[in-house]
């Protein structure tokens, strides 16, 4: 009897789980549901309004075992919206998925609540949307920062990513709860589309973010090829004071652009100064990259020949500055863009309209610059200089001697120092001109002055300078305009300065008195009587550190670089006159050609103490040659 009741039992139990088999399904789990709703599968409800097309849900399961909602495109400047920590309940009724989340997103500036239920593979979701308004705080602590990151350009096929940044400045209405937003050089896959910016954007603070929104802002300085008008909508939130995630929405009918960029502030320099260095026997002084100036020279021998000139410069950038380009402008018409470390041929560039330009953005990429490599030829001394040949430099009305230099350029200013100090003073006669085969040095009566504005001295002798060498204008101190003497890479020290000449001293000698006393300057002129100008004629052996070093009219007689020196200085001689002069040691060092550096200057001049403003109006001395031997 009792086996009988346990075999019925058992059948009870068989029969009753075969009824619940076939009308009681299992309750469903979650990776039953986990998948994308869209279309037909999906019925949506956002805050109350039935919405089917374009939109989808996901229902993702992560490694941590907890649900979340993907909505795309649901929330509005959100394409992908992400709600977390979705409960997840199977209930009866022959049984349902339900599934409830929200989300209060103080970085999206969005409150979302979620409630859905899955039966037959059929997602109905209502979905309420509340967006944070914030609490209005001050934008100043973001003025002039970048944030630098990922950006990706979503045109609904897969994104296009790229290093982008967005700065941040202050408005144009200075409201200090409002901020400026830019990104430069906006562009999709290669082609540049310009500007975005957006102004007055208001900041305000949610819980510990900084949250920004501007909706449907026209952008004028965006251009997409076939679109008239562009509007903008951007949502973004600064986060723990550093971090920036940004959305954008570029509406460009027919296309809708989605945006998104996360990124850190950084800083950045806007430093474009590079070295340059030009190595070759050719070269005969490195450019100065010590200057600040956009224009970069470097000086070849004058004797190089064009397969000698065939140099690679070297380009050094500053911290995270690119080299954009290289452009080479040749004489002969030809425009050339290399790469770095190609080989310039600078036998084909001289003159200031032909050069290589690198073009520079700094680490900060808005600021760009410009640097020009400009070739000058140096000069070597010559032994030998006659002054029967003569040129006009370039834009001059007076003349010089080949291959010599002279105070002429000073003159040009005559006239307006001259009105600004009352007197009449014109260029000409300029202080060095050619009479037949020689050069003829004058003194100058120019008065004198002091011109306050400029802080500029006119003297009231100013002799006329011949040398070799170099002749730059500087007006507040003229002494240092003349650059003297051309580099001496013989291996013979100069034994001897010989030289034709005659000479006529001026009448009266005047000592040019300068004084100074608080904030007024006087210049004043003392005749000397008795005194008679004398003539002066130098020439100098001195060292360089590089062949691009000069002494001048403050210093070439007070150096302790000048070694060797060939001084002359004599009264009236009425004919021409040959003398030789031999050089003498200064006590500064020797020659040593195999280790050191030199010049040869020589310096004619009709007032010995001209450096001093010192001497006589209309003292004049003829020079027909000048030579150096060995």
């Amino acid at each position: 009897m009792k086996n009988k009741l346990l075999l019925l039992l058992a059948l009870s139990i068989v029969f009753l789980a075969g009824c619940r088999d076939k009308h009681d399904p299992e309750p469903p789990t979650i990776d039953k549901i986990v998948g994308q709703y869209s279309g037909g599968n999906l019925k949506a409800t956002i805050d109350g309004i039935s919405v089917s097309e374009g939109i989808s849900v996901q229902v993702i399961q992560k490694n941590d075992n907890t649900t979340s909602f993907k909505l795309f495109n649901i929330v509005p400047g959100y394409p992908e919206f992400e709600v977390p920590n979705v409960t997840f309940e199977a209930l009866s009724r022959a049984y349902y998925s339900q599934l409830k989340g929200s989300v209060t997103d103080n970085v999206s500036g969005y409150a979302v609540l979620a409630n859905a239920h899955v039966e037959d593979e059929i997602m109905e979701i209502n979905i309420a949307i509340t967006e944070i308004e914030g609490v209005p705080t001050s934008a100043e602590s973001f003025y002039n920062k970048t944030f630098k990151g990922e950006m990706a350009i979503n045109l609904g096929v897969e994104p296009v990513t790229m290093t982008q940044r967005v700065y941040v400045s202050k408005p144009s209405n200075k409201n200090p709860n409002q901020l400026r937003l830019r990104i430069e050089n906006f562009s999709f896959q290669g082609v540049y589309l310009g500007v975005i910016q957006l102004d007055t954007v208001s900041l305000v603070k949610r819980g510990d973010v900084y949250g920004f929104t501007a909706k449907d802002r026209e952008l004028s300085d965006l251009e997409i090829p076939g679109v008239t008008g562009v509007k903008l909508t951007a949502r973004g939130a600064i986060i723990e004071d550093h971090i920036m995630k940004l959305n954008l929405e570029v509406g460009a009918s027919p296309l809708t652009i989605h945006v998104t960029f996360t990124g850190d502030t950084i800083t950045e320099s806007v430093d474009t100064k590079i070295n340059l260095t030009i190595e070759g026997n050719a070269v005969a002084a490195q450019p100065d990259n010590s200057k600040t100036a956009s224009i970069y020279v470097f000086k070849v021998w004058e004797t190089a020949t064009a397969s000698q000139l065939k140099l690679t410069p070297k380009i050094e950038l500053p911290k995270g500055a690119t080299l954009d380009s290289i452009v080479v402008r040749y004489s002969d018409g030809i425009k050339s863009i290399l790469k770095e470390g190609e080989a310039i041929d600078f036998s084909k560039i001289e003159g200031e309209k032909y050069d290589v330009r690198y073009y520079i953005t700094s680490e900060d990429v808005r600021y760009h610059s410009t640097k020009t490599l400009r070739l000058e030829k140096m000069p070597e001394f010559k032994s030998t200089y006659k002054m029967n040949s003569w040129i006009t430099p370039q834009g001059k009305d007076y003349q010089e001697p080949m291959n010599m230099a002279s105070s002429n350029m000073a003159a040009d200013f005559f006239p307006l120092s001259g009105m600004m100090i009352g007197h009449a003073l014109t260029a000409k006669p300029y202080p060095v001109s050619q009479d037949e085969d020689a050069a003829k040095i004058i003194t100058r009566d120019t008065y004198g002055g002091y011109i306050a504005f400029m802080s500029v001295v006119l003297p009231k002798v100013t002799a006329g300078t011949l040398f070799n060498g170099t002749f730059e204008l500087d007006t507040k101190a003229p002494l240092k305009s003349t650059h003297f003497g051309e580099a001496y890479r013989g291996t013979a020290a100069p034994v001897a300065f010989k030289f034709t000449y005659k000479y006529t001293p001026g009448p009266t000698y005047f000592n040019t008195i300068v004084k100074t006393e608080g904030s007024t300057t006087t210049v004043t002129a003392e005749k000397v009587p008795g005194k008679v100008d004398e003539c002066s004629l130098i020439a100098y052996l001195y060292e360089v550190d590089s062949y691009g070093d000069y002494l001048d009219g403050t210093n070439i007689n007070s150096s302790e670089k000048v070694i060797l020196k060939a001084a002359f200085s004599s009264g009236a001689q009425d004919s021409f006159t040959e003398k030789t002069v031999n050089f003498e040691p200064t006590g500064n060092g020797s020659f040593d050609p195999a280790n050191k550096k030199y010049k040869i200057a020589i310096v004619c001049t009709p007032s010995k103490e001209g450096d001093a403003y010192n001497g006589a109006p209309d003292s004049a001395l003829w020079i027909k040659s000048l030579e150096i031997t060995y």
